[in-house]
């Protein structure tokens, strides 16, 4: 049980259940009372005393603590499932080191959790949008690692755990070549988001190495959407979805680059009389349980988001070791492919089928 999961079954922000947790003012009593019945409920405790050895006998640490700030953004954990697991991990793995956890967001007022602001963590862990200036200044004083945070590489520092976008793109392109498509189709829906456009710019490169035709969809330029929450309406998902259904030669294989926006395509294709799994096969991305929803359902490549969680605790151990080390470390965590079940799809203009089947010839898979 952890903090994440309090937070979704009070319907409270993590920040509110993480100053419920550490006795802090600034919360009503019915969100107390809130958080406390839902700890009761899934029988969180939070742990009397730190597990494994004392923090304080690591050098770099003095008070024993690590925020966990989202910047610029609020992981909604029931819409985010990568997000969650990601920090998950970080707070098992915090707390196998003997760490205390503060959890709290940093929006555009530039107010900053009381812990942080006055100096009392040993090191941030970060997640979402670059801070204004003013921000950033209060906070690159601390040894600091971003998690899962892609989206641009101007106003960001410290160190970067992440997945290997580019490995991703190429994974997808490998699985549909191999199962024997010849034209494929690329669903850009982000251009401003730089993991999307790492997995758009190797998905296609490796497909047109292999002398494979790509057709790209969506906002391939840069828009002025650069620090909003990533939300795509419908009406968008359509008119993307329709330019692909009314071109004159369609993709049999086709890569959405995030497993939430692919249910959306599924039911936008469908409207449009496209049948996924008949018509045209779809691979994913993200490995979440909310494609179990769809019939069939499609490949998705998992980005090991409770491995980056994990990695991202050991990389701030190490900043905080080695404060001086002035070189920007990134780790980039390796993709697997997870297949799903066999189903048959008929190739365009071919009158043959192929049976999609799960040999893991890019990845280990495994339902």
């Amino acid at each position: 049980m952890s903090i994440i999961e309090v937070a979704k079954v009070a319907g409270l922000s993590h920040s509110t259940v993480s100053r419920v947790i550490n006795n802090r003012p600034g919360v009503s009593v019915e969100a107390a009372k809130a958080v406390h019945q839902a700890m009761e409920s899934i029988g969180y405790r939070p742990p009397a005393k730190r597990r494994g050895r004392r923090p304080r006998e690591d050098r770099g640490v003095s008070t024993g603590t690590i925020a966990l700030l989202m910047v610029g953004t609020d992981a909604m954990f029931a819409r985010a499932p990568v997000t969650a697991a990601a920090f998950h991990a970080i707070e098992d793995a915090l707390a196998d080191q003997g760490f205390n956890l503060t959890v709290g967001q940093c929006g555009d007022e530039g107010r900053l959790p009381p812990h942080v602001a006055q100096g009392q963590v040993d090191g941030l862990l970060l997640h979402g949008y670059p801070p204004s200036p003013a921000l950033r200044s209060q906070l690159d004083v601390h040894p600091s690692v971003w998690v899962l945070s892609q989206r641009s590489l101007q106003g960001y520092w410290g160190d970067r755990v992440a997945p290997d976008n580019e490995a991703i793109g190429r994974m997808a392109a490998r699985y549909l070549i191999e199962q024997g498509h010849t034209r494929l189709a690329y669903l850009h829906l982000s251009a401003t988001h730089v993991g999307y456009r790492a997995r758009f710019e190797c998905f296609v490169d490796t497909a047109r190495d292999a002398g494979i035709e790509v057709d790209v969809y969506g906002d391939t330029a840069a828009s002025p959407r650069l620090h909003g929450r990533e939300e795509f309406p419908s009406d968008e998902i359509d008119a993307v979805v329709r330019s692909y259904v009314d071109a004159p030669r369609r993709a049999t294989g086709m890569f959405v680059p995030r497993d939430r926006l692919t249910v959306r395509v599924y039911r936008s294709l469908r409207g449009f009389g496209v049948e996924p799994g008949r018509d045209v096969e779809i691979a994913s991305c993200d490995n979440e349980p909310i494609l179990e929803a769809l019939d069939p359902k499609p490949t998705t490549i998992d980005i090991a988001a409770e491995e980056i969680g994990r990695r991202a605790v050991e990389q701030l151990k190490w900043r905080m070791d080695h404060r001086t080390e002035r070189s920007r470390i990134t780790i980039n965590l390796t993709p697997r492919l997870v297949h799903s079940a066999d189903y048959v799809l008929p190739i365009h203009g071919s009158g043959s089928a192929v049976r999609s089947s799960p040999r893991g010839s890019f990845g280990q898979s495994e339902e």
